[in-house]
């Protein structure tokens, strides 16, 4: 069969895009089958994922006891922790660190027993993973002074028990002594029916801290001493104490239940001269 030119170039628009088609479909798939390798690996072995280690933990803190250190951390958020380690060290908040203990991937607390009332000690916390990647140490400073503390001591009142009204907090000893004694720091006593806590002597000065539990007292100010050196005693009420004795201590107590003819105390007393804290100290980043 004879076709015309004019047919011939009709047929030739029809059939040039199916066969434009057919061919680009043929590129498409060689391109295909050359990227199929990259994606699923070399050898179609699969892309294992790098696995790093944990972030360091953050949020860290310390609580001051007595012989006791509790460090405090926010949890890590990783899927394959494992533990926590803390460090501790003696010299300086740069170091050296050691590790002291390691705890279980939901803890986020640590007591620290090891510890001497009035030395000062610092801490860091790492995180690691099931495959044994630590973290590098917490960027927090912390740093912590243990202070003897005690709890339910009784003081009698001046006008009816002067030799149980005082105490002596370097006594460490939660026991009331004469208020006229010359160790004497505080002393409780009744005037009209107000009842005062006293500080005793003029190298002793005292502050009401107001409505807070002691564990809230974390550092002594340096200002807003009594200029009477008498606060008056109320139930729920902290109050921080400036002893000067040759050297400056701190301390703080906190008062139990209405006082009525004694009044009951718990007490926290810092051993390291100079040393304003009194509970917590976190820090800024390392």
């Amino acid at each position: 069969m004879q076709y015309s030119r004019f047919e011939m170039l009709q047929y030739a628009r029809i059939r040039n895009p199916i066969d434009r088609i057919a061919n680009l479909s043929g590129v498409f798939a060689a391109v295909a089958a050359l990227t199929m390798p990259l994606v699923a690996g070399c050898g179609d072995d699969p892309v294992e994922a790098v696995d790093n280690p944990p972030f360091p933990p953050d949020g860290v803190f310390s609580v001051t006891g007595d012989h006791l250190v509790t460090i405090y951390w926010n949890p890590n958020q990783e899927g394959d922790l494992a533990g926590y380690r803390i460090y501790r060290g003696n010299e300086d908040i740069t170091g050296p660190y050691f590790a002291i203990a390691e705890v279980s991937a939901d803890a986020t607390g640590y007591d620290d027993t090891d510890v001497n009332n009035g030395d000062t000690w610092f801490y860091a916390v790492a995180a690691f993973d099931k495959h044994g990647h630590e973290s590098d140490l917490s960027r927090e400073d912390v740093f912590d002074t243990p202070r003897p503390e005690g709890f339910d001591l009784v003081l009698g009142n001046l006008g009816q028990d002067p030799l149980h009204a005082g105490y002596d907090f370097s006594s460490l000893s939660n026991s009331p002594q004469s208020a006229a004694a010359n160790t004497t720091d505080i002393y409780f006593e009744d005037v009209s029916g107000v009842k005062y806590i006293v500080a005793n002597g003029s190298g002793v000065d005292i502050q009401d801290y107001g409505l807070i539990d002691l564990i809230g007292v974390d550092w002594a100010p340096n200002t807003g001493w009594a200029p009477s050196k008498a606060v008056e005693a109320i139930a729920g009420h902290s109050y921080i104490v400036r002893i000067s004795d040759g050297q400056i201590h701190y301390a703080k107590f906190f008062v139990n239940g209405a006082p009525t003819s004694t009044v009951t105390l718990d007490w926290a007393y810092q051993a390291d001269p100079g040393n304003p804290e009194l509970l917590v100290i976190g820090g800024t980043g390392r």
